[in-house]
C-alpha cells in the first residue's frame, strides 16, 4: 500500500512537471528572427504598444523579453510578448489573439519542417543519383 502511494505522488509530480514544461514551450516564441514573430503576432490580432517614455521602457525591460506570457487582470488574461531590445515595444493580445497565434505559429513550423526535408530528400536523391550512374562527386 506505502508503495502505491509513493508512485501515486511520484506519478502526479512527474505529471505536474511535464504540463508546466508544456505550457511554457507553448508560450515560447521558437522564433530566432524578431520580425517574423512581429508579423505573427500582429496578424493573430495582437495590438503593439511603444515604450515612449523612460517610465514606459522602464516597466517594459521588468517583463520577460520575447516569451509570450500571461498576465491576469480584473479576470481576464491578456498575453504579453516584450522585446526591448528590437523595437522597445509589447505587443498585447486576448485569448482568441493568442489562440491564433500558437495556430499560426505551427503552421509556419510545419511549413519550414516541410521544406528542409524536402530538401534533405531531394539532396540524398541527388546524391544516390550520381553514385548509381557511376559518377563519384
Amino acid at each position: 500500500m506505502q508503495k502505491n502511494l509513493i508512485y501515486s505522488n511520484y506519478s502526479r509530480t512527474i505529471s505536474a512537471v511535464l504540463l508546466t514544461l508544456s505550457l511554457t514551450a507553448c508560450a515560447s516564441t521558437h522564433y530566432s528572427n524578431p520580425a517574423s514573430t512581429a508579423k505573427l503576432l500582429k496578424a493573430s490580432g495582437f495590438k503593439m504598444g511603444i515604450a515612449d517614455t523612460p517610465e514606459k521602457l522602464s516597466q517594459l525591460k521588468k517583463l520577460p523579453q520575447r516569451k509570450i506570457v500571461p498576465h491576469e487582470q480584473d479576470g481576464n488574461i491578456t498575453y504579453i510578448y516584450a522585446d526591448v531590445e528590437n523595437c522597445e515595444c509589447a505587443y498585447a493580445g486576448s485569448e482568441e489573439a493568442y489562440k491564433k497565434y500558437q495556430k499560426l505559429s505551427h503552421k509556419k513550423q510545419r511549413t519550414e519542417n516541410d521544406r528542409r526535408n524536402a530538401a534533405r530528400n531531394q539532396d540524398s536523391q541527388m546524391d544516390s543519383e550520381d553514385y548509381s550512374s557511376g559518377r563519384n562527386w
